[in-house]
């Protein structure tokens, strides 16, 4: 107990506060009109606010405080290099390389020809520089093999240079055949054109598309020397007071990937991905699960009042102050916090949940005072005076669990506990004067006779007879010890989740594409970076940390200069006497078959039955030989007299060969390569306007798992504390929110109990309400290590406002008690049944977001469901048997009558 002077201080100022509120209550049954009038156009008013005001910020960058020290070195790179801030990574691989060149070199024209949706075009490995100079990036053995390979097949190069055409490959083919008959020498790579050959004229016939690649068949195979895949990196325009801000950016990308038929049913592989993409696809699924959140939200809790309050107009009237209160919060929150963000519109579905609560108690309590008799007037009086300061002292509480976010790093929260905890207070105003006035313009009927009965005690009462908690009160303190003990173990197990990536739909089609390319160390999405003052510090920094086992690679803009240049340029330049650059350097358009290609293709079909029958008809090249015969005279029986079809046939067969030819002819005209001569879009990525350098750092492991990424961090930034990206990001910034949460959660305990002390002047009643409250803390962190959930960015919210419910619902069951009320009495009043309904509804708020789509909404529904429910068992279990031991005797007289009764 506090020192009498401060008792009679605070139980004065609690005598005050609880006269005003029944004066309140009181003032709004006797001006109900007015009341409801007040009510109804501060209502609409609120609502011509919020919908000519309503914005979303969906900015992700500002869900943690700028002025964290990772948070500064982020913004410092930031702004000098902004390239990789929300951008569309698109993904391209075509049936051969060719394919894939042509596929990326269409969209690439056709994005630049659209700068106001997509800001800037990036092609890694792309553009006339690679084209020129890529062969000086291999090894100089690697570029030996090559120049051999072209050597070997020079005279096929020459020869097909002179004529790309079908009817100059008939000639080419015929003559070739013409050899091996007469002398037995065959000129080399004849096989794989015969059989890529077969495959067109075979494609043709049955109206399929197909491609032939002659690049491997003229030894060079440029685009083999690459990557398989192919990137486009866009930074598209984004609009944050749009929900989706890269919304409209990713429709026109889709919409232009099937205009240019860049899909699998024409030979290209497609996936989009990237920071925009996946921000866009967590957006959506949040926002349907939201909607359906809510809806279903809604549903149950008209199902659960109704069994609750078993009348129409109490369901109607609380749900009508719910619909007010969001509305009023929401035009609070606009002209006091501004624009909400991704987490602060949550609190719509939490305000339902939590602001029902008050709807219920006071309604139960209302109906109990009805059939104990009393008139409208007087049970208004009779549940204010009654609940009046349990109710104020739970929607203050439940407010300082929500602001206990605002001293916190994690601003995205912020907005969240400065909108949640005010709509406490408006959710309690509403209650006080909205409700009794509703009630007293349209009452309710009781059915039957009134039972009078003196207050607080009903005639027929549920007793310890039926609730024998006394009988088993040391028994229940004693299993809840023992599991309180085998708790901590397992809460300490619990795990923390930072990476967002597992809060999106894992069949979404930017997950998937991103989790693949996670897992090749040359594709790794995840990197880190190093701003730097100048080129020579980024070299040493580069080498440094590529010294560290979770490092793959770490490039600069000097990793761009090629090694040995002068070893690699002496192989070119013999190699361009044999086979001259300009010589391939021809129109990329073909021109229609000439008349005589049906005659030379009717040639080579008779030489190839010559060539299969020298070859023998089993053998592999003979198969060949006869199966090429065999499809190109039934193609020539049927369309052959058909120039749409012979041109057809020909582009398939030879419409890559001039573009190839081109590509090999530049790459035989590689120069040196230097800093100046590198391409200005590669060296902005690298070096800044006033001269610093970025170092990229790619890991070695797949950071799709948070034990590899929290390693790669730590590492690289034990070595280099400069070190900035999204994985840094990801792990301090989870560090951040963990912090943030403890301290949420420490602040909330604290200024509760310091609530609840001067509230309830008793230390006793503080540890009756506070120990159950910490109980279930312990026992929903051990459950959910216990059941594998995790948490994770979305759920940590789960312990500060687990304090904020159990600390209500405590509160009406301890100050009835306080109010005279025994534990048997107690437990059948309406206060444990209106704790019990109202944990029931928020459960139904938090179980339709269990079910949600969104992975990230539903382990918040799941979390906060389980914890809810552990709330409810340790509030109306062990509670009543905490209570027990601060009573005279289990056999009070109370309890002595009903047992003997």
């Amino acid at each position: 107990m506090i020192s009498p002077a401060a008792e009679r201080f605070l139980e004065s100022i609690g005598k005050s506060i609880a006269h005003f509120m029944v004066q309140v209550v009181d003032f709004s049954v006797r001006r109900a009109v007015w009341v409801m009038g007040l009510v109804l156009i501060g209502t609409l008013l609120a609502l011509f606010y919020a919908f000519t005001h309503f914005a979303v910020d969906t900015n992700t960058s500002h869900a943690l405080s700028r002025d964290l020290p990772f948070q500064k070195r982020e913004l410092a790179y930031h702004k000098v290099f902004s390239q990789d801030q929300n951008t569309i990574v698109v993904v391209l691989q075509g049936k051969n390389p060719q394919s894939s060149d042509a596929a990326v070199t269409r969209l690439e024209t056709w994005l630049r020809a659209r700068p106001k949706m997509f800001h800037s075009v990036y092609v890694p490995g792309g553009g006339s520089f690679f084209e020129r100079n890529g062969l000086l990036y291999l090894s100089p053995e690697k570029v030996k093999d090559f120049a051999d390979r072209i050597t070997n097949a020079q005279p096929l190069i020459a020869r097909l240079s002179a004529d790309p055409s079908l009817g100059g490959l008939s000639d080419l083919l015929s003559m070739a055949i013409s050899q091996r008959l007469s002398n037995g020498v065959q000129l080399p790579g004849m096989t794989a054109i015969f059989s890529a050959l077969n495959e067109a004229v075979k494609a043709r016939l049955e109206g399929k598309p197909y491609q032939i690649s002659w690049s491997e068949m003229m030894g060079g195979d440029l685009a083999k020397l690459g990557p398989a895949q192919r990137f486009v990196i866009i930074q598209p325009a984004m609009n944050y007071h749009s929900l989706q801000p890269a919304e409209a950016a990713i429709r026109t990308l889709q919409a232009g990937l099937q205009s240019l038929q860049l899909n699998t049913a024409h030979g290209v592989s497609v996936g989009v991905t990237g920071g925009a993409v996946l921000d866009a696809e967590q957006l959506q699924t949040v926002s349907h699960g939201a909607g359906e959140s809510l809806a279903l939200t809604l549903g149950l809790e008209i199902i659960l009042l109704s069994i609750a309050l078993r009348s129409v107009k109490l369901v109607s009237g609380v749900l009508i102050g719910l619909v007010s209160g969001i509305i009023l919060t929401t035009a609070w929150a606009l002209f006091f916090v501004g624009p909400f963000n991704l987490i602060s519109v949550a609190f719509a579905v939490l305000f339902i949940g939590l602001g029902v609560d008050f709807g219920i108690q006071f309604c139960l309590r209302y109906r109990e005072e009805l059939f104990n008799g009393a008139v409208h007037r007087v049970a208004m009086h009779r549940v204010t005076q009654g609940m009046g300061t349990a109710l104020g002292l739970a929607a203050v509480a439940a407010a300082l669990s929500f602001y206990a976010f605002v001293p916190t790093s994690y601003a995205g929260i912020v907005d969240l506990g400065l909108i949640s905890g005010t709509s406490m207070l408006i959710a309690l105003l509403l209650t006080l004067t909205f409700l009794p006035a509703y009630l007293t313009l349209w009452p309710i009927a009781l059915n039957g006779q009134h039972r009078v009965i003196n207050y607080p005690h009903f005639t027929m009462v549920p007793t310890l007879a039926k609730h024998p908690i006394h009988r088993y009160a040391y028994w229940v303190l004693g299993l809840v010890a023992i599991l309180a003990v085998a708790a901590i173990p397992l809460a300490m197990r619990a795990t923390f989740d930072f990476n967002p990536l597992h809060m999106i739909d894992s069949h979404a089609e930017g997950v998937k594409v991103f989790e693949k390319l996670l897992a090749n160390p040359d594709t790794a999405p995840y990197r880190m970076e190093v701003l730097t003052p100048n080129i020579a510090d980024a070299q040493t920094v580069a080498r440094r940390v590529e010294q560290l086992p979770t490092v793959a690679r770490a490039l600069t803009v000097d990793s761009y200069i090629p090694k040995d240049q002068s070893k690699k340029l002496a192989i070119l330049q013999n190699l361009q006497i044999l086979v001259p650059p300009f010589s391939l350097m021809m129109p990329t358009a073909l021109t229609p078959p000439a008349a005589d290609t049906r005659k030379k293709l009717d040639k080579l079909v008779k030489d190839l039955r010559a060539l299969a029958v020298k070859d023998g008809q089993t053998s592999a090249d003979g198969k060949i030989t006869g199966q090429l015969a065999d499809h190109l005279q039934t193609f020539l029986q049927k369309q052959g007299k058909q120039p749409a079809a012979m041109n057809a046939l020909q582009n398939s067969v030879m419409g890559t060969l001039p573009g190839e030819l081109k590509q090999l002819g530049m790459a035989l005209s590689a120069g040196p390569v230097n800093l100046q001569t590198l391409p200005a879009a590669l060296k902005d990525r690298y070096v800044g306007a006033a001269g610093q350098a970025r170092v990229e750092i790619f890991p070695k492991a797949n950071l799709s798992s948070n034990q590899a990424m929290y390693q790669f961090v730590q590492s690289v930034l034990k070595v280099e504390p400069r070190a900035v990206g999204t994985p840094v990001m990801l792990v301090q910034g989870g560090e951040a929110v963990l912090g943030a949460f403890q301290e949420a959660t420490y602040i909330a305990l604290a200024s509760i109990s310091l609530l609840l002390l001067l509230a309830l002047r008793r230390y006793r009643d503080v540890l009756l309400i506070m120990i159950p409250l910490l109980l279930a803390a312990l026992f929903t962190v051990a459950a959910m290590s216990l059941l594998g959930l995790s948490f994770n960015l979305g759920n940590i919210i789960v312990l500060p406002l687990l304090i904020g419910l159990g600390v209500a619902f405590a509160i009406y069951i301890v100050v009835r008690w306080r109010n005279g009320v025994d534990v048997a009495h107690l437990l059948g009043t309406s206060t444990p049944m209106a704790v019990f309904f109202s944990g029931l509804t928020t459960l139904s708020a938090f179980g339709s977001m269990a079910v949600s789509r969104d992975p990230g909404m539903a382990s918040l529904g799941a979390a906060l469901s389980l914890a809810l429910a552990i709330v409810l068992l340790c509030i109306l279990i062990i509670l009543p048997t905490l209570m027990l031991l601060f009573t005279s005797s289990p056999r009070e007289e109370g309890i002595a009558q009903d047992e003997g009764s």
